[in-house]
């Protein structure tokens, strides 16, 4: 079972970022600086930062809003950032479901099912959740798939062979549907460990399979010996992308793909260059505004994706541009509508859209786990603490972590007020 924690006063959530900003004088620093060369600031209040939310490894969201942290709650974040979702045991043998708002965590909706349930995938209006009892990697034999609407409550329930993670819902629906979209998609887990996707069709709750997302005269029945390890959602193009890496005979370790989930029914793999090396390394995804989508691996090689060219059947859904870096342990990226940056280590890159070519770079005395791009403005998070840096690598913003937070996956802005 998912917890979902009660959202205290206190600071925290998963995505975004916001606070109004101090700015001291101090000389212009060369193009690569270090926080020493900046004046020193205490970390407990100063600044500002946008409303943001932080997500973790483990699933928790924690907001900042109105410089404040505010504790947050294991859940999903909505696609358009407004609340978060997630369940809790209830009374015994209930699940709550409950909506919160983001970044307030005040509650906005609760409905109860029947069952030892977890929320696993929510809709891309963020009105609707399905839950399982079975698990990723895990043995059911039958799994119990709940769809859950928050105004109206259960919407549909489903008995089906097979261990079923709900992983999407599709963005299509039928008029004498009640609101419930005309399929569910979710990752079976086969007892042999492959894993291949399949699709709830909520009129009849039959399984079936997807379509090709190039093809759509053909399905796609193909089971594959992989572990998901990140992915990133494109609202505008409803999109879901998830970085697999290879662990069998049947995939060797240094192989990885970008299993392709359309939410009108398709998907597609897609080839990661083997440069990335993404097979035995963690790597990150990123999409931008503009339709682009960027794997970025921590042997500082970098790869950008023209997202359209993987739905056109006559486009080759191939990186089209690779840029190298610096090598490093850990790895992060984002991108908005102008640029698109990297965080490897210490170090910041900033980088064209579409040629990745390097337009800044800057260190500082930080083990960056997450970035996001605020105006000029960069936000980082790691080492106990989240940092707003100037265009002139001047500390414009800083705060302390609230104890206790896992690695942060994932910055999202929560507004773009500052």
């Amino acid at each position: 079972m998912r917890r979902f924690i009660a959202l205290l006063s206190v600071s925290v959530i998963l995505s975004a970022c916001t606070e109004a900003a101090s700015s001291s004088e101090s000389p212009s620093p060369p193009t690569v600086t270090t926080q020493q060369d900046v004046p020193s600031i205490p970390a407990t209040r100063v600044g500002s930062f946008p409303s943001l939310a932080l997500s973790t490894a483990n699933g928790d969201v924690v907001a900042f809003h109105d410089g404040e942290f505010v504790t947050g709650a294991n859940g999903l974040l909505t696609p358009n950032t407004d609340e978060v979702v997630g369940s809790r045991q209830g009374a015994t043998g209930h699940t709550v479901v409950e909506w919160r708002g983001a970044p307030s965590g005040e509650p906005a909706a609760t409905q109860t099912v029947t069952g030892d349930l977890s929320t696993t995938a929510i809709s891309s209006s963020g009105t609707l959740a399905a839950l399982t009892d079975a698990e990723p990697g895990g043995a059911n034999a039958t799994s119990e798939v709940v769809v859950v609407d928050r105004n109206k409550g259960e919407l549909g329930r489903w008995n089906l062979p097979g261990n079923l993670v709900p992983e999407a819902f599709a963005n299509a629906y039928m008029p004498e549907g009640n609101g419930m979209p005309i399929g569910v998609f979710a990752i079976e887990y086969l007892p042999s460990g492959a894993y291949r996707v399949r699709v709830i069709d909520t009129a009849t709750g039959q399984l079936g399979l997807p379509l090709n997302l190039r093809d759509k005269s053909q399905q796609v029945d193909e089971e594959i010996r992989a572990i998901s390890r990140t992915a990133v959602f494109d609202p505008g193009r409803q999109l879901l992308f998830t970085l697999y890496q290879g662990t069998t005979e049947d995939m060797p370790s240094d192989d990885s793909f970008i299993h392709t989930l359309g939410l009108i029914n398709g998907v597609w793999c897609l080839a990661v260059p083997a440069e990335l090396e993404l097979g035995d390394r963690d790597g990150a995804l990123a999409v931008s505004p503009t339709g682009r989508l960027f794997a970025a691996s921590p042997n500082g090689m970098v790869a950008g994706y023209d997202i359209d060219d993987i739905t056109d059947p006559g486009a080759q859904p191939v990186a089209d541009t690779v840029a190298e870096l610096r090598s490093g342990a850990r790895v992060a990226v984002t991108a908005d509508a102008d640029e698109v940056a990297i965080a490897i280590d210490d170090t910041v890159f900033r980088l064209d859209l579409t040629t990745l070519e390097v337009r800044d770079t800057f260190t500082w005395d930080m083990a960056i786990e997450a970035l996001a791009l605020v105006d000029e403005d960069v936000i980082i998070v790691g080492t106990g603490r989240m940092t707003r840096v100037g265009p002139s690598h001047d500390l414009v913003a800083e705060r302390l972590l609230p104890g206790g937070l896992e690695a942060i996956r994932r910055i999202t802005l929560l507004s773009t007020s500052n």
